[in-house]
């Protein structure tokens, strides 16, 4: 572990390859699940646009190059926030290698049918973040009536009519990672990554078989919510939980089990001059994970 957070330096100089593709990206990301959104976020009541434009900021100096959202953030305000933010920054006029990375995600609604749907919420995509082209786009779940083959399929037209650079998939089990992998490069295309739910809280990937499956066929593996929600921030416990409505999706057990895991969080990060927020993320990134901080927040504390 290192002996203090990242440098902006050091975190430009640890990028790595997004999957087989030609992506390089800082081994930890900047997720917007909270942009835009209002009812379990409190978008425009806890926080406003200005603080997102300080947090898109802070991410940028602090040697981040890249930011995950997806069309149902927000119901799109998190992707035309932040198509806004980087084209209003200096970053792109920088050299390439400075170029802020997008990764955005399609949701398979159960009235999504037919291949134009996917086409359709894609373009919106795109038009929302002001790109002709999105750097990473997934499949957000696997989720019915369609069979996330069909989706693939869509997502291969996409990729091969040039408005997807590299393709991921999102809470796909090792199985449908496999068969994902199998259908793309039947078609020459590689799956680049798939972004799991995985933290010190979580972590079931280590033996459910997706963390291996992904290590064997050359995925990375994005790693969303590594603090989750906040918790292993050290800001909430049984006796402060967040607000709601989050609190009712921690409320008993898991809060009442956070203590002693936050206190040893504490102890190893006080001989190493980090706070438990730095212990988790670089937990992660000693695992050998690419990660995205979806509990990256206005106030910086989850």
């Amino acid at each position: 572990m290192p002996t203090n957070c990242d440098t902006p330096t050091t975190m430009r100089s640890k990028r790595v390859k997004l999957g087989q593709s030609d992506i390089e990206v800082s081994r930890v990301g900047a997720g917007t699940w909270q942009w835009g959104g209002k009812f379990y976020w409190g978008y425009g009541r806890s926080y406003t646009d200005v603080d997102l434009a300080n947090a898109f900021s802070a991410c940028i100096s602090g040697g981040i190059n890249w930011f995950d959202t997806a069309e149902i953030y927000g119901r799109g305000r998190s992707e035309q926030i932040l198509g806004k933010l980087i084209q209003n920054s200096q970053v792109d006029k920088k050299s390439s290698s400075d170029r802020t990375i997008v990764a955005t995600k399609f949701f398979p609604y159960p009235w999504r049918w037919k291949h134009h749907s996917f086409r359709n919420a894609l373009k919106n995509s795109l038009k929302r973040l002001g790109v002709q082209s999105v750097d990473l786009y997934q499949i957000h779940f696997p989720l019915r009536p369609r069979n996330f083959k069909y989706w693939v399929d869509a997502l291969a037209d996409a990729t091969e009519d040039g408005l997807v650079k590299a393709v991921g998939v999102s809470n796909f089990t090792s199985e449908q990672t496999k068969q994902t992998h199998e259908i793309l490069s039947g078609r020459g295309i590689q799956l680049a990554s798939n972004q799991i739910g995985y933290s010190l809280l979580n972590r079931s990937p280590e033996s459910n078989g997706i963390l291996d499956a992904c290590k064997e066929l050359g995925v990375s593996v994005i790693s969303y919510g590594p603090l989750p929600e906040g918790l292993l921030t050290g800001k909430y416990g049984p006796h402060n939980p967040p607000p709601l409505p989050r609190r009712l999706r921690w409320a008993g057990r898991r809060l009442k089990v956070l203590p002693p895991l936050i206190s040893l969080m504490k102890d190893i990060g006080s001989a190493h001059q980090s706070t438990p927020s730095q212990v988790a993320l670089n937990w992660l990134i000693n695992e050998n994970s690419t990660n995205t901080r979806r509990e990256i927040s206005p106030s910086g504390s989850g």
